[in-house]
């Protein structure tokens, strides 16, 4: 009877045991990396509102137009429809509820393999409903190394679930583009912190967001400064918020240090003269401050760069006509030259001529080399001397503007020094600025007409480079000053005049939306 009791007690229930603990504990799930399976499966394991797991469909996409009968070459007849096929579908038939469901749109990047086809998430959108952090959790668990944009329009997010969310971005590879519209956070407005160099975030968009001037000024602060990281930024829409002079000042204050951003859209906000003025003023000439000339000392001192005053790139010596070209760089080269063709007479024969023909091969590779453009040699990228003239045997300068633009803003090779003071010049690789539907009045739209004029002279007499030509389009309509003002029409004309896609017009007002609007 014992025996019985204990294969009893230590047979039956134990195994029952075991079985309601396996059923509690499911095995963890393996991404497959078919987004729409994976987020199914994760949401029904980790969370409890089973029926209410967002529904994970294909974004739909406009259809192709038909095809030009006229394009069909000549000499092929045209196949003549079959009456059996089904006519076209132009609508889908789905269920009335699917429309009150929270539903995840994406775009998917579809890859063959033996096992059958893997959809990834390329792009998602999520629209008109609240995220939670459950659903933040669920999407950390996805394999989503494919994922390139996330679009939120009106998801609710709280600065709780907005933290939450950038501190998940970064760990998507592919992610270049986010779009945040309509999730108003106020009070923190935190919006800055997606301006994250750990984020290679490549495409920016904030509208509609409520942002106020302490959200403009965390925005400035991230977009460049003397001592910050560079961006890979390059399109910033901060449109349809509420952004005044103060926020506008601090957004230039950061494109003074800032040589990436290509687009930047402040439509639809506060802005009025003081704010234009201080957007053209960061696209213009400015002064260094005294903490801009410490910090460019600094950098010139880390980069082995030597001169006169506190603008020592900015006086090259290259450029001079009357001063000899890196005195510096050219002793040293000299010294060892010198050195070099003293042992080469001390020996003889063979190897006094080996040595002449390896002088030979470097005086042609330093004649190929001066004709080459230092931005096409990458390898080359961190001297700053080198090759030899084969007329006067002196050091070549090969320290390039392009390599100054690259490193820092505050190493350009076209800083000045100017009646006590050290000039800079502006951003110029900004080709589009959008100020429309604003309060800008006639004193803000001059300021904005001498930068235009700036660079149109500076594009004449070749001082802009092609890779920051300036400003190419130019947004000023629907604010305090009319189309037909004179100073509009001039912003008009030479905008026109730089647009690389301009297209022949007879007057301003019909073509002036498409260039400067």
């Amino acid at each position: 009877m014992g025996k019985k009791d204990k294969s009893l007690k230590g047979g039956a229930p134990a195994s029952a045991n075991s079985r309601g603990d396996d059923a509690s504990t499911p095995e963890p799930y393996n991404c497959t990396g078919s987004f729409m399976e994976d987020f199914d499966q994760l949401w029904q394991r980790n969370c409890q509102e089973k029926d209410f797991a967002p529904a994970v469909r294909a974004r739909g996409r406009p259809r192709s137009p038909p095809d030009d009968p006229k394009a069909t070459p000549q000499g092929e007849e045209e196949e003549t429809p079959n009456d059996e096929e089904p006519p076209p579908q132009t609508y889908t038939t789905v269920e009335n509820n699917v429309f009150f469901k929270p539903t995840i749109q994406c775009e998917f990047d579809v890859e063959e393999t033996k096992q059958g086809q893997i959809s990834h998430a390329q792009k998602i959108y999520i629209r008109g409903w609240k995220i939670e952090e459950k659903f933040i959790n669920v999407l950390k668990s996805c394999l989503l190394d494919r994922l390139s944009s996330v679009n939120l329009w009106h998801a609710g997010l709280t600065d709780h679930t907005f933290r939450l969310l950038t501190n998940f971005l970064p760990g998507l590879p592919a992610l270049r583009s986010v779009s945040i519209e309509g999730n108003a956070i106020p009070g923190s407005e935190p919006f800055a912190e997606l301006l994250n160099k750990d984020l290679q975030i490549q495409h920016l968009s904030l509208r509609n967001n409520e942002i106020t001037d302490v959200g403009a000024e965390m925005i400035g602060k991230s977009l460049g400064s003397a001592t910050g990281p560079t961006l890979e930024l390059l399109t910033l829409n901060l449109s349809f918020n509420a952004i005044s002079d103060a926020g506008a000042s601090a957004i230039a204050e950061g494109l003074r240090m800032n040589r990436v951003l290509t687009h930047l859209s402040l439509a639809s906000n506060k802005i009025t003269d003081a704010g234009a003025k201080a957007l053209a003023g960061s696209l213009h000439y400015f002064d260094l401050t005294h903490e801009e000339i410490v910090q460019r000392r600094k950098l010139m001192s880390e980069k082995g760069i030597s001169g006169r005053g506190s603008s020592a790139p900015g006086s090259r010596r290259g450029d001079s006509k009357d001063r000899p070209s890196s005195n510096r760089s050219g002793s040293q080269v000299d010294k060892s030259r010198q050195g070099g063709r003293g042992s080469s007479k001390r020996k003889d024969g063979k190897g006094g001529e080996k040595a002449n023909k390896k002088d030979d091969k470097k005086k042609e590779a330093a004649k190929l080399g001066s004709k080459t453009s230092i931005a096409e040699t990458p390898k080359n990228k961190n001297r700053r001397s080198g090759g030899k003239d084969s007329k006067r045997g002196q050091a070549i300068e090969v320290d390039s503007p392009d390599l100054y633009e690259q490193t820092h803003p505050l190493l350009d090779h076209k800083i000045v020094q100017e009646y006590g003071k050290v000039r800079m010049p502006g951003c110029t690789s900004l080709l589009s600025l959008n100020l429309s539907r604003n309060r800008i009045g006639l004193a803000g739209l001059k300021s904005l007409l001498e930068v235009v004029e700036k660079q149109a002279l500076d594009k004449e007499n070749g001082a802009l480079s092609s890779s920051a030509p300036g400003l190419l389009k130019l947004s000023l309509q629907k604010n305090l000053v009319p189309h037909d003002n004179d100073a509009y029409l001039e912003i008009y004309q030479l905008m026109m005049d730089k647009d690389p896609n301009k297209a022949d017009s007879k007057s301003p007002d019909e073509d002036f939306q498409s260039v400067v609007g």
